[in-house]
């Protein structure tokens, strides 16, 4: 029960003392994981439960005992797909191919979709903010070998809904494009601590290797949006 206890405290859900008991408290909190992750919410630590709750622990950047989550998925109830889906997809720089790929693929399903090209990230989230979105979705260009999703984490604040979409995320590009070797990181960029909704950056690099690849990471990003959508309707 300990155990269950720190992977829920490393996953950002705040069970207050460890003391290997299965309290009110942390059924109540195992519920809340459960919910946002899209499992059947009983409050009973099964394989799936056990399962999820492990994969979210090792991809959270957070250390032991920050526990806290004050975030919770703001979007509509939406369906089962992503027509009543309010989005933006803000490129940062070089990558036009990427951005294009995910805005069709995105555009194709209805999405109430808004695209911004600036490198100045408080224009992004202002305009994410006055759309109203749903989520947002970063793509930046970098120059190192790196994919990378990064969420909204810091001290007492962890955005469970963008950390959910980066490991769906991950896992979807792992199996499509495995030699990217994504990974996720919790961070304070700033158009992330400035959007009011679920927001991840995506930090692809270097351009040479991504652009052949384009086609293959819109439509891992756009197939995990959806799949987000569905667990959270």
């Amino acid at each position: 029960m300990s155990q269950l206890q720190l992977l829920l405290s490393r996953t950002g859900f705040d069970c207050g003392r460890v003391d290997g008991f299965l309290g009110q408290k942390t059924a109540k909190v195992l519920t809340e994981f459960q919910q946002n992750y899209g499992l059947v919410p009983d409050g009973i630590c099964g394989p799936q439960t056990l399962q999820a709750l492990q994969r979210a622990s090792q991809n959270s950047s957070i250390g032991l005992g920050v526990g806290v989550v004050r975030e919770r998925h703001t979007a509509t109830k939406h369906g089962q797909d992503l027509a009543n889906l309010r989005v933006v997809v803000g490129q940062f720089t070089k990558l036009d191919r990427l951005t294009s790929d995910l805005a069709d693929r995105l555009r194709s399903q209805h999405t109430n979709l808004a695209v911004i090209s600036d490198p100045n990230p408080q224009r992004h989230a202002q305009l994410a903010n006055d759309f109203a979105a749903d989520f947002y979705i970063g793509i930046e260009a970098q120059d190192s070998q790196v994919c990378d999703l990064a969420y909204y984490n810091t001290e007492g604040f962890h955005s469970v809904p963008a950390h959910i979409y980066a490991t769906l995320a991950t896992e979807a590009i792992e199996r499509s494009a495995p030699w990217f070797k994504p990974t996720i990181s919790g961070m304070r960029l700033q158009v992330l601590r400035e959007t009011t909704m679920p927001a991840v950056v995506c930090g692809f690099g270097p351009i040479t290797r991504i652009t052949p690849h384009c086609a293959v990471l819109a439509d891992a990003l756009a197939k995990a949006l959806s799949v987000w959508v569905k667990q959270h309707h």
